[in-house]
C-alpha cells in the first residue's frame, strides 16, 4: 500500500514537472503593472533604440481609454523600426496593444506614426504611451498619483530622448462627475506646470473629450473648460475634438474608438503635427 502510494505520488510529481516545463517554454502572457499599464505582452522583443535627430518624432500620449489599448482595430507598422514603442528604457517595433499604457485591444497611435512618416513629416516616429483608463484629471495634477508615475516616464525617457508633441486625451470621467469648468482648467494647468518642471518645453495638444457617457451633452463644463485650454498656458494648442469628430457609429461601443473612428482620429492628429511643422 505504501509502496503504490509512494508509486503514485512519483507519478504526479513527474507529470506536474512536465505540465510545468511545457507551460514555461511557451510565450510569456501579457503583464501590467500596478496602474493597470501594460508591461509585456506575447512577441513583443526589444529593439535598438535609434539616435535621435532633427527628423525624430517623440510623442508622449498621456489621458484616459482612447489614449490606450481600448480601440476595436489593432495596427502595426507599416514603416518596420522606424516607428518604435519605447517603454522603460527600450525599444519595439510600434503595434497594437502598445506597452506602457493600458488594455491590450487596439490603439490608433501606431495608425498617426505610420500616416506621419508616409507623408514624410518625420524620418522616425517613437511614441511614448502612458494613458490610464477611467481617470479624472485630479489624478493627473502635481500630487496626484498618476503624476507621479508620469514623472517617471519622463525620466526614462530624457535618459534618451527629447519630447517633442504631448498628446492629452483626457475628460469623459470629469463629464460624469460633474467637474467644473474652472476647476477642470486649474488642474491642468497644475499639470502643465509639472511637466515644464521637468524642462520639457514641447509643444502639449489638449483634446475636446468628454463623450463617453448615455446621457452625455455636448455643451458642459469639461467641454468648455478644454475649448478655452489652448492659450492657457504657454505652448498648449487644440487638439482633436473628438466629441465633435466621432459619432456613435465611430466608436464599438459609447466610449471607445471603432476602426473608423480610428482613421478619423489618427488622421485629425496627422493633420494638426503636420500644421504645426
Amino acid at each position: 500500500m505504501i509502496a503504490a502510494l509512494a508509486s503514485a505520488v512519483l507519478i504526479w510529481a513527474c507529470t506536474a514537472g512536465a505540465s510545468s516545463q511545457a507551460a514555461d517554454s511557451g510565450p510569456p502572457p501579457a503583464a501590467f503593472d500596478t496602474y493597470g499599464r501594460l508591461t509585456g505582452y506575447p512577441g513583443k522583443k526589444a529593439v535598438a533604440c535609434p539616435a535621435q535627430d532633427r527628423k525624430t518624432a517623440v510623442l508622449l500620449l498621456i489621458g484616459q481609454s482612447n489614449t490606450g489599448n481600448h480601440a476595436e482595430q489593432k495596427h502595426t507598422s507599416a514603416f518596420g523600426a522606424k516607428l518604435l514603442n519605447y517603454f522603460n528604457g527600450k525599444c519595439y517595433v510600434a503595434g497594437s496593444p502598445l506597452l506602457g499604457t493600458t488594455g491590450s485591444a487596439g490603439e490608433s497611435w501606431t495608425l498617426l506614426g505610420s500616416k506621419l512618416l508616409k507623408a514624410g513629416s518625420f524620418g522616425k516616429v517613437i511614441l511614448v504611451p502612458a494613458g490610464i483608463n477611467g481617470t479624472p484629471i485630479s489624478r493627473w495634477q502635481k500630487g496626484g498619483d498618476l503624476n507621479e508615475m508620469l514623472m517617471g516616464v519622463l525620466d526614462a525617457v530624457r535618459k534618451r530622448y527629447r519630447i517633442t508633441h504631448i498628446l492629452w486625451h483626457q475628460g469623459e470621467v470629469d463629464f460624469m462627475i460633474k467637474t467644473g469648468e474652472g476647476d477642470y482648467q486649474r488642474m491642468f494647468g497644475s499639470l502643465v506646470s509639472s511637466i515644464r518642471d521637468q524642462r520639457i518645453e514641447a509643444p502639449m495638444f489638449a483634446s475636446v473629450a468628454t463623450r463617453c457617457a448615455p446621457d452625455w451633452t455636448a455643451d458642459n463644463p469639461t467641454a468648455r473648460a478644454q475649448k478655452a485650454l489652448p492659450g492657457l498656458a504657454q505652448l498648449v494648442f487644440a487638439g482633436v475634438d473628438t466629441d465633435y469628430l466621432i459619432g456613435d457609429a465611430d466608436r464599438h461601443d459609447t466610449c471607445h474608438f471603432g476602426a473608423a473612428g480610428q482613421e478619423k482620429f489618427a488622421q485629425a492628429w496627422a493633420d494638426i503635427i503636420n500644421r504645426l511643422r
